[in-house]
């Protein structure tokens, strides 16, 4: 048994419940789970579209992230109770990724493994990994003729243009891994009144998506390139307060 192999086995063995380690197609055996490498995550497009450098910190140098402050935990814990609850209410009884496996770099292994299977409908952190990079989606919903819908839920009460780099880089690659098989990718938005909105924004990314593909690219270059030489400023503080601030000063006063 490879490294790979034994890897694959313990991720399967800290699962909720048992998985086969392997299924037959074509008569040869395969691991239903094997490591893959990325480039680009969903989170490092965003940082990169808001500052180059602020990308090539997060890839290089986490450990000098400042932590996050009380009130930014309280916004992550909202929208992942926001989240389940969407599921919960919207989408029971769906297969969460993430959870069963444990380790994000089999994943997408998993989540290809769930799609070949007919009796699984809905799926919760769906992994794909297209052109070096990531993405996670909070709900994936496959209809009886294997059309696809995807559910990306965020806590805020309106659009910005955080969430519309988030929607840009997952449609882009959604759009690659399904083409035509990508029937809605739908937007949730929380509302006062503790429920939700649902927008199909298929329509309005797909007009992004040259754009986006030219932005990965560029971000590649960034990330096998020397540390880009950009002053604070403004753009520092949106449309999220850069984790890398206090260091950057630090850094200026040495």
């Amino acid at each position: 048994m490879t490294v790979l192999e034994k890897e694959s086995v313990m991720a399967i063995s800290n699962s909720k419940d048992e998985l086969e380690y392997r299924t037959e197609e074509e008569g040869n055996v395969h691991p239903i789970l094997y490591a893959e490498n990325w480039e680009l995550f969903k989170s490092s497009f965003v940082k990169g579209r808001q500052c180059a450098k602020y990308l090539f910190l997060d890839k290089f140098n986490r450990n000098k992230r400042t932590p996050p402050s009380e009130e930014t935990v309280l916004a992550f814990e909202k929208g992942h109770r926001f989240e389940n609850m969407f599921r919960d209410e919207k989408f029971p009884g769906g297969i969460n990724v993430k959870d069963k496996v444990g380790i994000i770099a089999h994943c997408k292994s998993y989540t290809d493994y769930l799609l070949k299977k007919d009796d699984t409908s809905i799926i919760y952190e769906a992994t794909f990994m297209v052109s070096d990079v990531l993405i996670m989606c909070d709900v994936l919903v496959k209809n009886d003729s294997g059309m696809i819908d995807i559910y990306e839920c965020k806590s805020a009460l309106a659009i910005n243009d955080a969430i519309k780099n988030d929607l840009a880089i997952q449609y882009a690659i959604c759009k690659k891994r399904f083409g035509d098989k990508l029937k809605s990718f739908n937007l949730v938005l929380a509302t006062e009144d503790e429920g939700w909105t649902i927008t199909d924004m298929k329509s309005e990314l797909k007009n992004k998506v040259e754009d986006t593909n030219r932005l990965i690219d560029e971000f590649k270059n960034v990330l096998s390139s020397s540390e880009p030489n950009i002053s604070m400023g403004s753009h520092c503080e949106t449309p999220y307060r850069c984790e890398f601030i206090e260091y950057y000063v630090k850094q200026q006063k040495m």
